[in-house]
């Protein structure tokens, strides 16, 4: 028995985070103009709010940056390993002490 995502239901993830990464890399430009709006909003004080708006241009280029590559690698890992129960311990042969009075390691039979 393998835990894994239905193709329809994987497709629809993927394409959510595939959206989301063009959002995310779209909405980058965005911000530089409503930064650039702010600075001539203050007319002769421009200046004074310049270095602010260029900090605040950097600081958010790079948080899209970092949310467009993640959602754009969830969307491609996404559905792209399973688990197969069945050869997780298949013989039950080892249980865990939640009693907590137990140190010894558990049991080896080989390569896992």
């Amino acid at each position: 028995m393998a835990i894994q995502m239905s193709a329809d239901v994987a497709a629809r993830v993927k394409d959510r985070f595939d959206n989301l990464s063009n959002e995310f890399d779209e909405t980058d430009p965005l911000l530089g103009a409503r930064a650039s709006s702010v600075e001539s909003a203050c007319g002769e004080f421009g200046d004074l709010v310049a270095t602010g708006c260029d900090t605040m241009r950097l600081g958010w280029r790079s948080l899209f940056e970092v949310c467009t590559t993640a959602a754009g690698l969830i969307a491609g890992n996404t559905n792209a390993l399973h688990v197969d129960l069945t050869r997780v311990d298949q013989d039950y042969s080892w249980q865990y002490d939640l009693s907590g009075g137990s140190t010894a390691p558990p049991p080896r039979h080989g390569p896992v």
